[in-house]
């Protein structure tokens, strides 16, 4: 009987296990320079959008929050209290109250607020006289209705509440 020997056993190759490590070297490396280009060109581009644009950008970072509403008891007045938790400067242009139920504006106040709130900072209070027609919170007309609240800023952004007076 013949004996036939394997020739596939005398050939000499690289084991599977270091085929793999090497070809895993060689993506590692070249993955790593495209992936650090790649970086460095998205973080040069984010750079020269910055200068393009600056007042829009500032628009979006502008972030106002109504920290309390009061509505003064015997009077006209709302007494509001904003805080700025945005990134930039806010201008208060104009503030609008509508009463919900009815839809009636109550106060349309354009002219005389320009008041600015600092970066995390809270605003000294805004007092307002909204028109009740010589009547005041205290009367049940107002007194059980909610109250739209809205603030228009000088970058153009609206902030607005709904509230009640005396929480009801």
């Amino acid at each position: 009987m013949r004996c036939f020997s394997n020739p596939l056993k005398k050939r000499r190759a690289i084991s599977q296990i270091m085929g793999s490590v090497v070809i895993l070297g060689v993506v590692t490396s070249i993955g790593s320079v495209v992936l650090f280009n790649g970086m460095n060109q998205i973080n040069a581009f984010s750079y020269d959008l910055s200068f393009h644009d600056k007042a829009k950008n500032e628009t979006y970072r502008e972030n106002l929050m109504f920290e309390h509403v009061r509505f003064e008891p015997g009077t006209n007045q709302i007494i509001l209290y904003f805080a700025n938790i945005g990134t930039t400067e806010s201008t208060i242009e104009s503030i609008t109250v509508v009463k919900l139920d009815t839809q009636n504006i109550l106060v349309d106040w354009e002219d005389g607020v320009n008041s600015t709130i600092q970066i995390k900072e809270s605003s000294d209070p805004i007092i307002i006289n909204a028109n009740l027609s010589s009547l005041t919170w205290n009367d049940p007309l107002y007194r059980n209705s909610e109250y739209k609240i809205s603030v228009t800023t000088s970058k153009g952004n609206f902030f607005s509440t709904v509230a009640s007076p005396f929480n009801t």
